[in-house]
């Protein structure tokens, strides 16, 4: 079976303490949360045509981006309107995300293959409230000249990778 491929970055989001707060507040609030973050998803995505959210992976999202820099622009936007909403309207917890980019297989409205795999990866490496994106990202979207915004964290181990992948926190 032959598969299409596409080229981009894939962001992975995810609410830090999320487990503990539906234990501790129970499934309407939780549910309320996973309500709140995708409104805030969308407000940032809004009709950019380039960019989607694949799938909701518990309080997780998949993003998908055709642009890097956009794909940058964005996850500092989502970032930021959840830090905004945690300080301004109550929302309970911090995000981590991971952005990375490359070749991704389609399949049906999903996407998978290593891109999506290490994307994954790098979320969860990253801190309440942190950005981390990979050589791949810097590479692609400064076309050879490191954005301002990179701080280098260095290489990393993820599971399931051979080789080290290269991190950034995005400022």
């Amino acid at each position: 079976m032959s598969a299409t491929s596409v080229s981009g970055a894939v962001l992975f989001t995810d609410l830090v303490g999320f487990t503990e707060f539906n234990d501790g507040r129970g499934d309407g609030a939780a549910l309320d949360v996973l309500d709140r973050q995708r409104t805030l998803v969308d407000g940032v995505l809004g009709a950019d045509p380039d960019a989607r959210v694949v799938k909701e992976i518990g309080d997780g999202l998949m993003i998908w981006f055709e642009g890097t820099a956009d794909a940058l622009s964005l996850s500092l936007e989502l970032r930021e309107a959840i830090e905004t909403a945690r300080t301004d309207e109550g929302f309970p917890l911090a995000v981590r995300m991971g952005l990375h980019h490359g070749e991704a297989l389609v399949r049906g409205d999903d996407l998978v293959g290593s891109t999506v795999n290490i994307a994954a990866r790098v979320c969860d490496l990253a801190g309440p409230g942190e950005l981390l994106a990979s050589e791949a990202v810097v590479r692609s979207a400064a076309n050879g000249s490191r954005p301002r915004v990179m701080r280098p964290v260095g290489p990393a181990r993820v599971k399931g990778v051979s080789e080290p992948i290269w991190l950034h926190r995005v400022a």
